[in-house]
């Protein structure tokens, strides 16, 4: 098993042991896009996990955008090296043809 997988079983055991022990409700206030207040009672599970899984998201989305930087990276140098390849053989004399003591 890889030791990724390993350490993601053991951090999720871990954080839903944390949450069942801890179900009490709690008081969640936030402000909405005209700035009125809103409060909510949920369970402490739902805030842990909701947060667990935002910070997974984020962290997914800083990783795809890295991924795609290296990508486009790789496309450009791909296209450098294409383009000096053909350089190359524009540059590159033809080879004379080898002479033979038959051809005489």
């Amino acid at each position: 098993m890889p030791v990724k997988f390993i350490i993601f079983i053991l951090l999720s055991i871990v954080v839903a042991v944390f949450a069942v022990k801890n179900m009490d409700m709690v008081e969640v206030s936030f402000y909405d896009f005209r700035l009125n207040s809103h409060n909510y009672n949920v369970p402490l599970l739902v805030v842990i996990l909701v947060s667990l899984a935002f910070g997974f998201f984020l962290a997914w989305v800083d990783g795809w955008i890295d991924k795609m930087k290296l990508k486009s990276i790789i496309r450009r140098n791909n296209k450098t090296i294409e383009a000096l390849d053909d350089e190359l053989r524009r540059y590159k004399k033809p080879s004379l043809p080898e002479y033979t003591d038959s051809e005489k």
